[in-house]
């Protein structure tokens, strides 16, 4: 039996698949291309593309980078930054770099 996503999603990221789809929708309404022809440039169905634009938390994470791809709109994910991260990593870094430091036991 599958699994019915929609019933592990939380709030926010039933919201944030939401606002995607909205994305996804009014970039292509803005080419002035149909699902179909959407669908086809992603080399997704058109089922999935449907399920995307209404906001459905359980299409892969490759069928929504291939349709942001179609749009000429996957540079945006490049710039993507997680600064809590990043600060997390360095001080990782850090203490590895320290605790690399002995001095020469030499017996």
């Amino acid at each position: 039996m599958r699994r019915n996503e929609t019933d592990f999603a939380t709030p926010a990221t039933s919201k944030a698949a939401g606002h995607l789809g909205g994305l996804v929708r009014q970039a292509r309404l803005a080419r002035s291309w149909t699902q179909q022809g959407l669908a086809e440039r992603a080399r997704i169905s058109l089922a999935t593309l449907k399920r995307m634009e209404g906001g459905a938390v359980e299409v892969s994470l490759g069928g929504w980078l291939a349709v942001f791809e179609s749009l000429g709109l996957l540079p945006l994910f490049s710039a993507l930054r997680d600064p809590a991260s990043a600060a997390l990593l360095d001080k990782t870094r850090a203490k590895r770099a320290r605790q690399g430091q002995r001095d020469n036991l030499d017996f």
